[in-house]
């Protein structure tokens, strides 16, 4: 089963759950409740995970190197702006600062 049958699949049974009962969102302490947002949480991880796969590393260098912004980036893609983030971190094209903290003084 390939990852869009999958997608299918849990969108269906999120469906089927949420058609059962309308006001399942005010009663958090159901197993129902837990079901919904668990594939809820799935579908949203599947599609973040896929769009992901869409990032071509080369093409990435080859538009940054043209001068292509990261917005037009992500649109070649036909991924977020914040999915390009997330890419572009983990691959290790952002280094993360640690930002001082107000109360420390900066000599």
């Amino acid at each position: 089963m390939d990852n869009q049958e999958q997608k299918d699949l849990r969108w269906n049974e999120l469906l089927l759950l949420l058609d059962v009962d309308p006001e399942w969102f005010k009663k958090p302490d159901t197993e129902r409740y837990k079901q919904i947002t668990r594939l809820g949480r799935q579908i949203y991880e599947q599609s973040e995970k896929s769009n992901v796969n869409k990032i071509d590393e080369q093409k990435y260098r080859t538009l940054i190197s043209y001068g292509f912004t990261l917005k037009q980036i992500a649109t070649e893609f036909q991924v977020s702006e914040h999915t390009l983030f997330n890419w572009r971190k983990d691959k290790g094209y952002i280094k993360t600062i640690k930002r001082r903290n107000y109360n420390e003084k900066v000599n």
